[in-house]
């Protein structure tokens, strides 16, 4: 079957006038001829629009820029549209800086250029920094860390900085697969591990899945270190931190990926004097009611917060497939829950995924959510389902080794969220009714996470599968 007709003369015209202004260079050290990277530009763009304005901008994005060419030029041989678009991929849209200024203030003048820039001008970037990213992906394949010491600026750390700039700047291109493809290129590139030398390191504690240091000649870095084994675990949840510290919503500022050879981990930026509340109330049990309050209005305010559902999982999704995951549950068993999880109603508001009173910190008025790998948004039922199992359905042993406090501390703490999250009155036991099955929906984690059926949690789950 033939291919349909389509008018293509002013793409056309543009890829012949940019091969030949591009005639004759090469691709920065790459071997190959300059043209064929605003090609691929104009490729990755055909996957978002068809615009032939778009396209042919693409194509001529690095014009004006790194030929003789001229706006001017464009405007009268292209038009307006065109021109202004290759013009805001320019560098001369950073005229106002000075010629002293640094790599890194050109770099974060044009972020945030391109973070102002209307959508038209994002699409024909994307294309450009796509490409680009695709080059440093192949690059860093074949040469590893080396790959830096052909930059001008050598630090890993600044070139993933202003990856991650870029991304934040066209996330309103999210849920294109040519933004999918560069955020994923950017964690395949950047999220390597840093090699650590633990020497540097004093241990300041121990929690369910690692171990906390703080580094000796910085005490502003943190350093969270995972239990042998537990490599993916440690940078997705860095991955995650990244998203949600941008969103706004109160967390350590989250650093680099680490390893000391045998474990990964994380380095955050310390917060000094800082306490979880399951500490706090292990330290003072007298004060057990004052610091479930203080955690409820953390919550409320967190579920209260709208979140990009581009840039985040849905819950219910989270837990839909980690149902089909599951090989302890019956296909009848699976069938109900699914049914019960579908039902609930969406939000677009924050879900920490993992909340408890382990995973929350303070230090003196400031709040801080911390352990963010299962973070997304939807119903905060899903959160405060996680809460009453750390409070209600653990057994006295975990609570007191995991939460360093006796069960009938951590029921106290739940009976004073209650009221101070849902109102003064709220019936407590309408709460645990509603509450419960959010509970039992925690198995799917639980189970996911020891490989072996919990038939103690699996119980809350009764009304579903009754």
């Amino acid at each position: 079957m033939p291919n349909a007709a389509l008018d293509t003369s002013l793409l056309d015209r543009a890829i012949h006038f940019a091969v030949q202004a591009h005639a004759g260079t090469e691709r920065r050290g790459k071997g190959f001829p300059y043209i064929l990277h605003p090609m691929e530009a104009a490729a990755i763009v055909s996957t978002i629009t068809p615009d032939q304005e778009l396209l042919s901008a693409a194509v001529l994005h690095d014009v004006v820029e790194d030929t003789s060419v001229t706006v001017g030029q464009l405007r009268s041989e292209f038009g307006d549209r065109i021109a202004d678009l290759v013009a805001a991929e320019s560098d001369e849209a950073m005229d106002h800086l000075p010629a002293s200024a640094s790599w890194h203030a050109r770099k974060q003048a044009a972020i945030d250029r391109l973070a102002r820039a209307g959508h038209d001008a994002k699409i024909v970037a994307m294309g450009d920094k796509l490409s680009n990213m695709r080059a440093i992906a192949r690059d860093f394949a074949e040469q590893g860390d080396a790959l830096w010491n052909l930059f001008h600026v050598k630090e890993r750390s600044e070139h993933e900085w202003h990856y991650r700039g870029l991304a934040a700047s066209l996330s309103e291109l999210a849920h294109t697969a040519a933004y999918q493809e560069f955020v994923r290129l950017i964690d395949e590139v950047f999220c390597q591990p840093v090699r650590i030398d633990l020497a540097d390191y004093i241990h300041d504690g121990e929690g369910a899945n690692g171990s906390s240091y703080i580094h000796v000649s910085d005490p502003d870095v943190m350093l969270k270190l995972y239990k042998k084994g537990i490599q993916l675990q440690a940078r997705d949840e860095l991955q995650v931190a990244r998203k949600v510290y941008e969103a706004g919503i109160s967390t350590p500022e989250p650093g680099d990926f680490v390893t000391d050879g045998e474990r990964f981990g994380i380095r955050f930026r310390r917060i000094p004097g800082k306490k979880s509340f399951a500490r706090a109330i292990g330290d003072d049990p007298a004060r057990v009611g004052e610091y479930a309050v203080r955690f409820a209005q953390m919550c409320k305010e967190l579920h209260a917060t709208r979140v990009d559902t581009s840039r985040f999982e849905s819950v219910k999704n989270r837990y839909l497939r980690l149902l089909d995951e599951n090989p302890f549950f019956t296909p009848d068993q699976k069938d109900r829950i699914a049914a019960f999880i579908r039902q609930v109603p969406d939000t677009d508001t924050a879900v920490h995924g993992d909340l408890h009173f382990s995973n929350a910190i303070f230090a003196g008025s400031d709040f801080y959510f911390i352990d963010l790998g299962d973070f997304s948004y939807g119903h905060p039922f899903f959160d405060l389902g996680m809460v009453y199992v750390t409070c209600k359905l653990s057994s006295e042993a975990f609570i007191l080794e995991n939460f360093h406090m006796e069960k009938t501390t951590s029921s106290a703490f739940w009976d004073a969220f209650v009221p101070a999250y849902f109102g003064p009155d709220a019936d407590p036991e309408a709460v645990e009714r509603d509450i419960l099955p959010f509970a039992g929906l925690k198995t799917l984690i639980i189970e996911r996470d020891t490989g072996t059926p919990m038939p103690e949690f699996r119980a809350a789950l009764s009304s579903i599968l009754k």
